[in-house]
């Protein structure tokens, strides 16, 4: 009689500091790595007296980088996140018609919000939004000229908790990173206006270390 009762006792005590041990998931900070696809497409749009002609160069790559943000429960289902990015990519691309020069992809750094829903304890479909800013380096034999563009990202996603402090996700993104007025080219080609506008397509998996 007395065992059960002192049980039951000690079983009152600990239930909330166990309660207190186990972690909310998608709640609190985390830091992480991801990669995978991304393709970087340049868009020309050339206008004279005909019309508008658009010409357009994609060239795929394999992205690569890190990611540290803070996930806020605001809900038992609903999620609040802000996280910035620093990621990078392999490859260039070349600028055809114009002899030797290329298009190189540089680092991005992004500052993005993301809204959640769990649709279970550890799983959550999420859509995201925000700044980013690229770097574009055009080459030739001699010379490379670079520029940091300011541009925006959204995309949707899905993660998933795989153990008590990991969890992992898939993600699609779309970036556009505003356009170049280029009247030399345009007076090059007897044109009144020419155009470069930049826009990019990732998916990429990665995975966060929750503390």
């Amino acid at each position: 009689m007395f065992k059960s009762v002192f049980a039951l006792a000690a079983l009152a005590v600990a239930a909330p500091a166990l309660a207190q041990g186990t972690p909310e998931s998608f709640n609190g900070p985390f830091v992480g790595v991801q990669g995978g696809w991304q393709q970087d497409r340049q868009t020309l749009d050339v206008t004279d007296s005909a019309g508008t002609f658009e010409s357009r160069q994609n060239k795929d790559g394999f992205a690569y980088g890190g990611q540290i943000g803070y996930d806020f429960r605001l809900s038992p289902t609903t999620v609040l996140g802000a996280e910035v990015a620093l990621t990078g990519r392999t490859g260039t691309t070349p600028l055809d018609g114009f002899n030797s020069l290329e298009l190189k992809q540089g680092r991005t750094i992004s500052a993005t919000a993301r809204l959640g829903y769990l649709v279970n304890p550890d799983g959550l479909v999420y859509v995201r939004g925000g700044y980013s800013n690229a770097r574009f380096t055009i080459r030739d034999a001699n010379t490379d000229i670079s520029e940091d563009r300011d541009g925006f990202q959204v995309g949707v996603g899905y993660e998933q908790l795989v153990a008590r402090n990991v969890s992992a996700r898939i993600e699609y993104a779309y970036s556009r990173f505003g356009t170049d007025n280029l009247p030399a080219l345009a007076a090059d080609l007897g044109a009144n206006q020419a155009e470069l506008k930049y826009t990019r397509n990732a998916v990429t998996a990665g995975l966060n270390f929750r503390f």
